[in-house]
């Protein structure tokens, strides 16, 4: 719309400059003042036609007819590809903008999953070392346990050899001294005991020595 308004008002101005031009030249011949004030116009501009005012509807009219073909030529040709070439521009600035924010997001998506992958990796490992370090309690636990009723198995085991061994022991003795005592009796009163008897007296005494010690002790 404004194009056509400029075109209009151009043509309207071209077609108006030429008559215009003419009347204000004969006006400027018709009278001698007139004439006499354009010699001195001509002459005050030094002989150059552009400072001459007579010369300025003329020079109005292809000053006019100058800027009609330019902005032709720059509205078909060089404003169009102007605006084509910041258009493109334009669009691949866009285009980059579009495509980093795109690899933004990417690149957060990806960060996003790293981290939830490492913290599931974090809290497996730790899973998996609570795991071993109760497997590990358990395990040591389990032998404890078996070392302690081996160990007490094996106490008793002791134990019971050694009151054996010790039984055996005190029988053997009782035997040698029942027997030392007959041979004392038969030597002072010239008379045998009988063995039964002679162990049986022996093995009381033994006793009584023994339980004595436990009766101070009370």
């Amino acid at each position: 719309m404004l194009n056509k308004t400029l075109l209009c008002a151009f043509f309207t101005f071209a077609l108006a400059a030429p008559a215009w031009a003419e009347d204000v030249h004969e006006e400027t011949s018709s009278g001698a003042g007139t004439g006499m004030a354009a010699e001195s116009a001509h002459a005050a501009s030094g002989g150059l036609p552009q400072f001459d005012p007579t010369w300025f509807p003329s020079q109005i009219f292809w000053l006019a007819v100058c800027f009609g073909v330019l902005y032709l030529f720059f509205s078909k040709k060089t404003l169009p590809e102007i605006s084509g070439v910041i258009e493109n521009r334009r669009n691949h600035i866009q285009s980059d903008l579009d495509m980093a924010e795109k690899l933004t997001g990417e690149t957060e998506n990806v960060q996003r999953t790293y981290e939830k992958n490492l913290d599931k990796a974090r809290s497996d490992a730790s899973k998996a070392v609570l795991d071993v370090e109760n497997g590990i309690k358990a395990e040591m636990a389990s032998r404890q346990e078996a070392f302690r009723k081996r160990s007490e198995s094996d106490v008793r085991s002791a134990e019971t050899r050694i009151e054996k061994a010790k039984a055996e022991a005190m029988d053997e003795m009782n035997e040698i001294a029942a027997q030392a005592a007959r041979e004392a009796v038969k030597k002072i009163i010239g008379q045998e005991i009988d063995a039964g008897k002679a162990k049986s007296v022996v093995t009381s005494l033994v006793k009584d020595r023994a339980e004595k010690p436990r009766t101070k002790a009370a």
